[in-house]
């Protein structure tokens, strides 16, 4: 398969090439011979492990970054396989084309809930009206769905005017153009790319099928080229996680180690600044007045844990 290089204009910022200077700079060292697996004065290894993992940290605390999967449901089974990246549900709806506006959201509930309000949840067949989480099968989460699907969905199709689909992601799609996934149950998983033109296109939800709307973990970086996925005020964050991390593995005397949770601070106070600014979607406008509501939700003790 032909690797697809042209960026979008839409990731910018520091590259992976980028970070790891950062990183040396900030660990006052010239070289990667101290921290890495060789003593090799060019072996990214540790350096690239804990950006990687920065990044990782980041998304997960945030839920920055979101994306959209369409799953083919089929008849008689209950349980589907989400996508490798999830991280938390945002919304779900089943598509019926007898309906005027198509799509119905599903209520997100739990088993537990379904055992004490619904007797025959198991076995009840017909059009879904709940999603649940159900397990974890391999390093995969499952959901399930209640009512069981009764009818196969029908075939998938994409956009093909501003996208198309592929059979896999590597790191040159991935750092480059954004992308939806379409889990099939017999088939194996496609991805839907955007054009390079920067205009991103939609996957359609046909009838008897799922739109899921998620929160999503970020891909490997892995090209000196590649950008984060994290916006790009927020991107110096990650170089403050991996010196944080390699000067508490790997610490000379105390001074060092004191160092290595300064550098922890910095990344956790990047991480708090970005959730306090989603709390706040007007904060930074010229406005002539400020909200009284932001002072009385700021008292409230639900509001301190929401991103």
């Amino acid at each position: 398969m032909a690797i697809v290089t042209q960026q979008t204009g839409q990731f910018d910022g520091y590259t992976l090439s980028d970070l790891r200077s950062l990183t040396l700079r900030m660990l006052r060292v010239a070289d990667t011979v101290r921290y890495s697996p060789t003593a090799g004065a060019a072996d990214y290894d540790w350096i690239d492990d804990a950006l990687n993992r920065a990044q990782e940290n980041f998304v997960r605390k945030t839920l920055c970054l979101r994306t959209y999967a369409v799953v083919e449901l089929k008849s008689n089974y209950r349980t589907y396989r989400l996508p490798w990246n999830f991280l938390d549900f945002l919304s779900a709806y089943f598509y019926d084309s007898s309906l005027d506006s198509g799509y119905r959201e599903l209520k997100v509930t739990t088993i537990e809930e379904l055992n004490d309000e619904v007797s025959d949840w198991r076995t009840l067949a017909g059009d879904p009206t709940c999603v649940y989480m159900d397990r974890i099968y391999g390093n995969n989460w499952m959901f399930g769905l209640y009512p069981i699907p009764n009818v196969d969905g029908e075939t998938i199709t994409f956009d093909s005017e501003y996208g198309a689909v592929v059979q896999w992601i590597c790191p040159a799609y991935t750092y480059n153009q954004d992308y939806g996934v379409i889990l099939q149950m017999s088939e194996a998983d496609e991805y839907y790319l955007s054009s390079d033109s920067g205009i991103v296109g939609t996957v359609h939800a046909t009838s008897g099928n799922m739109w899921l709307e998620y929160y999503r973990l970020p891909s490997i970086m892995s090209i000196t080229t590649q950008y984060p996925e994290i916006p790009r005020e927020y991107q110096k964050a990650m170089s403050y996680f991996a010196v944080s991390d390699l000067l508490a593995n790997n610490p000379e005397d105390s001074a060092e180690f004191k160092r290595s949770l300064s550098f922890e601070k910095r990344f956790q106070g990047e991480i708090d600044t970005y959730i306090d600014k989603r709390k706040k979607p007007l904060a930074g406008h010229n406005l002539r007045a400020r909200a009284a509501v932001w002072t009385r939700m700021e008292g409230m003790g639900f509001y301190a844990g929401q991103a």
